[in-house]
């Protein structure tokens, strides 16, 4: 990840350099939405995703800012380094309608609103012919979070409506409604971060979205597939364990690889500063473009 970035631009963006020592306003508001029990409901959240109970996690409204708190700052760090490939900074520059699936929590809001100020900067606002839309979509309502996370991001670092737009929609993906299947229509970039492996505690369901992304994403537009590197992204299916990405890997006649990599590992730099521990994370990519 680079730590410095061109200035000099007409949309007088404050250009992130999160790898310095310090996280930005939105990350520290992160922290501060953690409860006084805090300890005690981390531990019970990791539990829970060890038992892979994720409604137990994010159906329980007093889980959401302790979740948000502990797990969002890596993951926006690390969404930010992605975002900030060529492949990745070359869909931004287009101001696509971006719509994240299961991203109640904030990590790609932040972490894609940090990439989209690299992306636009030196282009002339009036040039703009529409904004980037991050649209975040979960199936709990995180509403009151992500308002808070995009005030902070908008004041930081200088986003108005007229460069980016944030909305928020709730549906459960296993439950496939038509207003889901229009947004992913509708979008130039699909991202499934860090959510196949609970789409695939219910396998039935799950092989139903796969067929979803192949019907309903338009010829041109991307989806991206990003998740653990590690065992906890393998699933049994007919007594064999398969890697989640394998299964759209398998799907060559409607997607054309952009960008693959088995195995990545994001590491945050030394001395970055939070009140939690912020841990590294190994991490498998797929970027597919509709054929």
């Amino acid at each position: 990840m680079k730590e410095e970035h061109p200035q000099g631009s007409n949309m007088g963006y404050d250009i992130p350099k999160w790898p310095k020592t310090r996280f930005g306003e939105a990350e520290q508001r992160m922290c501060s939405l953690a409860q006084p029990d805090f300890s005690d409901k981390l531990k019970e959240i990791k539990r829970r995703f060890y038992d892979r109970d994720f409604d137990g996690i994010f159906l329980d409204p007093a889980n959401l800012p302790v979740y948000t708190a502990q797990y969002v700052p890596r993951r926006a760090l690390c969404y930010y380094e992605i975002f900030s490939t060529a492949e990745l900074q070359s869909i931004l520059r287009e101001c696509p309608q971006i719509y994240c699936l299961g991203a109640g929590s904030g990590s790609e809001l932040v972490g894609i609103s940090a990439a989209s100020c690299i992306a636009l900067d030196g282009i002339d606002t009036n040039n703009l012919k529409r904004q980037v839309v991050i649209h975040s979509q979960d199936y709990t309502d995180w509403s009151s979070i992500l308002d808070s996370l995009s005030s902070a991001v908008r004041y930081k670092w200088k986003l108005d409506n007229q460069h980016i737009d944030y909305r928020f929609s709730m549906g459960n993906l296993l439950d496939m409604t038509s207003e889901i299947e229009q947004h992913i229509s509708s979008a130039g970039l699909v991202t499934a971060m860090f959510i196949f492996n609970e789409l695939f505690a219910d396998k039935t369901n799950a092989m139903k979205f796969v067929k979803t992304m192949v019907k309903c994403l338009r010829p041109g537009a991307c989806f991206l597939l990003v998740d653990s590197a590690g065992s906890f992204s393998s699933v049994k299916v007919g007594g064999r364990n398969y890697m989640s990405y394998m299964f759209f890997d398998s799907l060559g006649q409607f997607f054309e690889p952009v960008l693959s990599d088995d195995s990545r590992w994001f590491r945050h730099a030394p001395g970055l500063e939070y009140p939690l521990s912020i841990e590294n994370m190994r991490y498998f990519i797929r970027l597919y473009r509709r054929k």
